[in-house]
């Protein structure tokens, strides 16, 4: 992975620095005008594993898994009713926790789960009694970030021959409770490994090292299957350029994607994701977002994933326009043209700016195909920007639950019908990971 300047040395993948003070704890209420404004699924066989049934699914369960190292559940309509949160393992049902839902915001339970190295896929259940005695239930799977995008190690760009090298290991979940394993290599001579042990709770550890020889040394740390790299120069030389930032953003449909571009990428790229729920280029001012990431990632490559939360009016000179007509669409695609604009940075960037599965509701067809037509029309022209059409990848012939992939049909839809389930992000991450190659 050379072009475009993702080298293949150094480098990191985090999923976390995500500007979101305002909603720290719980992002999945910018999703409740979302999922509650669309209709209710009809009523369909489980889509649990056996062992986890937990009846017909009949409403939505959502999982915020937007905070680094934590994930929390929100159940929708529950209509006051005890709420009880479940985690299908291993065939098997794994009890959250249980509390009173709200009439208005539905049951949520904050940080029901850590994240897991081991276990990035995740699949969750939830069950409820209305108070007309009507048994409820959702299922929501959702794909956290992957020990690749877990730890940082900040290293010196240099260092003086005969000199102390200090080397930090950073646990950007905040956990702790873990020791993966750190090898340092001298340019001539045996590589040492020893385990940098974090307790739990504790994100940063740091280990020392006499630079005896001049050359390049390589710092690595090892979780699992994962590698992760960095050099250090002594002495003299060039020192290794740090690997370019990659910046994934956008709405909800972002989640999932991010963190599998970041098992993707590797250390070609330090993977930053900004994920922001609920919001939206005609309810939000996505341009002030946007400037305020190009000043603080200065991302060689902007990938985004943005509109399910559209419909509102836009201003324009000749005054407000409504969804989704041509003026709509010709105001939102100029939106979407200045943004991608501030994403490229004067010739400095890349933007690879995904177009949306159609959704299940014939209500939302109509937004969707304004949305997907105002960036593509956006896209057109404008050199370094990239529209892959996931559109036409995930509902060629309109919405579809499954796809063929890879000679495989494979469920990509979420039981909501607007947002892509995990397998679902999988592709789209590689779709997009295949575009940087």
């Amino acid at each position: 992975m050379t072009s475009l300047g993702l080298q293949p040395i150094g480098g990191r993948a985090d999923t976390a620095g995500m500007p979101i003070a305002a909603a720290p704890r719980l992002l999945l209420a910018l999703l409740a005008g979302l999922l509650l404004a669309a209709p209710a699924p009809a009523p369909a066989a489980a889509t649990s594993t056996a062992g986890c049934d937990v009846g017909p699914i009949t409403n939505f369960l959502a999982a915020d898994a937007t905070q680094p190292g934590v994930i929390s559940l929100v159940f929708f309509g529950a209509q006051g009713a005890r709420v009880e949160f479940f985690e299908c393992v291993d065939r098997r049902l794994v009890a959250l926790g249980e509390l009173a839902s709200s009439p208005d915001e539905g049951g949520v339970l904050h940080d029901a789960a850590p994240w897991d190295c081991d276990r990035p896929s995740r699949d969750f259940r939830a069950r409820a009694v209305l108070p007309d005695g009507t048994r409820v239930a959702g299922a929501y799977a959702v794909r956290t970030g992957s020990c690749a995008s877990r730890f940082e190690i900040r290293v010196p760009r240099r260092v003086a021959a005969g000199a102390i090298g200090r080397v930090r290991i950073v646990d950007r979940w905040g956990l702790g409770g873990i020791a993966p394993l750190m090898c340092i290599s001298p340019p001539h001579g045996d590589r040492v490994c020893r385990h940098a042990r974090l307790a739990r709770a504790v994100a940063l550890a740091t280990r020392r090292f006499r630079a005896r020889a001049s050359g390049r040394w390589l710092v690595e740390l090892r979780v699992g299957a994962h590698r992760l790299h960095r050099t250090v120069t002594v002495g003299v030389g060039r020192a290794s350029a740090p690997p370019p930032v990659l910046l994934a953003t956008g709405d909800s449909t972002m989640q999932g994607i991010d963190s599998f571009l970041a098992d993707e990428l590797e250390d070609a790229a330090t993977v930053r994701s900004d994920v922001r729920p609920g919001t939206g280029i005609s309810k939000s001012d996505w341009q002030a977002i946007a400037d305020a990431q190009v000043a603080r990632y200065r991302p060689r490559v902007t990938v985004v994933s943005l509109g399910v939360n559209e419909g509102f009016d836009l201003p324009t000179a000749a005054g407000a326009v409504a969804c989704c007509g041509e003026p709509w669409i010709a105001a939102y695609a100029a939106r979407v043209r200045a943004m991608m604009r501030r994403y490229l940075r004067h010739g400095r960037g890349r933007v690879i700016w995904m177009t949306l599965p159609l959704p299940r509701a014939d209500a939302r067809t109509v937004l969707t195909d304004a949305v997907n037509a105002a960036i593509v029309r956006a896209g057109t022209g404008l050199a370094g920007v990239t529209v892959p059409r996931m559109d036409l990848v995930f509902s060629p012939f309109g919405f579809t639950e499954a796809i063929r992939y890879r000679g495989r049909d494979v469920r990509v839809r979420t039981a909501d019908g607007i947002h892509l389930n995990v397998s679902g992000t999988a592709i789209a991450a590689k779709i997009v990971a295949d575009r940087l190659r």
